[in-house]
């Protein structure tokens, strides 16, 4: 899954680590706080590591869902 997340000072992006990291199924992947990026896998439903993300004082949106990191098996396209 990959969340945008408003990650507005540098403490931001430690406390989404921390939350992400503290929480069985589910793996960190990337953390790009300049891009306000985070890309995770999980178990867990979508909206669940939506809620931990904003739970760490962040807003965030879920960007995309599934597929390889090549794109294959995601949604849409160009």
């Amino acid at each position: 899954l990959e969340f945008a997340v408003q990650m507005n000072c540098p403490g931001c992006a430690d406390t989404v680590r921390a939350a992400l990291e503290g929480t069985p199924g589910v793996t960190l992947l990337e953390l790009l706080p300049q891009a306000q990026s985070v890309l995770v896998q999980t178990t867990l439903g979508a909206e669940r590591v939506q809620e931990l993300l904003e739970n760490s004082g962040c807003k965030a949106v879920l960007k995309g869902m599934g597929g390889s990191p090549d794109g294959e098996g995601g949604p849409g396209g160009s």
